[in-house]
């Protein structure tokens, strides 16, 4: 099997060519991306080329949908391998429906995608019965927060400090029974020089030097709380994103993808 790294802002891949490895075991996609055991990485990314699409597991080896960074990764392996060209935008299939993408540049290589559009039926989050309106999750007392669906299950919750969450308090929000299948979750601020402060916790991963699903759910929570309009930077532990809005209410994501290397290993069957 051959791996290719890239990374996002910090937010780190393994990429391997769908035609080659064409199934993928769970346990495997754990152990390569163990980062004392194994190469290390946030996730494993299947990636296709007709029709161009990409599959995304996390770092357990689960499945995810949707991963802005890793979206933006995958567009630039495409690219490296010619898959694609810089002067057209193109459609990627994800597990959440499909993604447009546009390079922005190639030295360094920056590109936007569509993270998704904010999908705000409650019955995607959680099976309890809930008032009509934004969904508050009960246990979050009166904390200023929401949760919706982008791509993957978010929850955005503003605090005076995001660096001081613990990842016991991180894990107990994002576990808790009333979501229905975990939720990723964003802990947001906005600083005096109008970016925002994001730092998540991913299911199926833990704590994250960047999250572009989480960077744009956060963007669009500060907009409903009226605490920043969009267009917005957002700023992750691992580097600064851009995230819009278009008018279907398609969130946009710029930033970085970094190519890392390539590595073999000899799978055992």
């Amino acid at each position: 099997m051959i791996l290719e790294k890239y990374q996002g802002c910090g937010n780190d891949f393994l990429i391997v060519d769908g035609s080659r490895t064409p199934v993928i075991d769970p346990q495997q996609v754990a152990a390569l991306c163990d980062r004392h055991r194994g190469f290390g990485a946030d996730g494993l990314i299947v990636a296709r080329r007709d029709p161009l699409s990409m599959e995304l597991w996390n770092q357990d080896g689960t499945r995810a949908g949707m991963c802005g960074n890793g979206l933006r990764c995958f567009v630039h392996h495409a690219y490296r391998k010619g898959w694609i060209q810089a002067d057209r935008p193109y459609r990627i299939g994800t597990g959440d429906g499909l993604r447009s993408v546009w390079i922005c540049s190639t030295e360094p290589f920056i590109c936007r995608v569509e993270a998704g559009i904010p999908d705000f039926d409650a019955k995607r989050m959680t099976n309890q019965p809930l008032l009509p309106g934004l969904l508050h999750a009960p246990f979050l007392s009166q904390q200023q927060s929401c949760s919706f669906w982008l791509g993957v299950p978010h929850t955005v919750l503003f605090t005076a400090d995001p660096e001081v969450i613990s990842a016991e308090q991180a894990r107990a929000i994002g576990r808790h029974p009333f979501f229905k299948e975990g939720t990723n979750v964003d802990f947001a601020r906005l600083k005096e020089n109008g970016e925002l402060q994001v730092r998540t916790w991913e299911r199926g991963v833990g704590w994250t030097l960047a999250c572009g699903t989480g960077a744009c759910a956060s963007a669009v929570a500060a907009a409903i709380f009226g605490l920043c309009p969009l267009p917005c930077k957002v700023r992750c532990p691992g580097g600064l994103l851009q995230v819009e809005q278009a008018p279907d209410k398609q969130c946009l994501l710029t930033g970085p993808s970094v190519y890392i290397g390539k590595a073999e290993v000899k799978v055992c069957g």
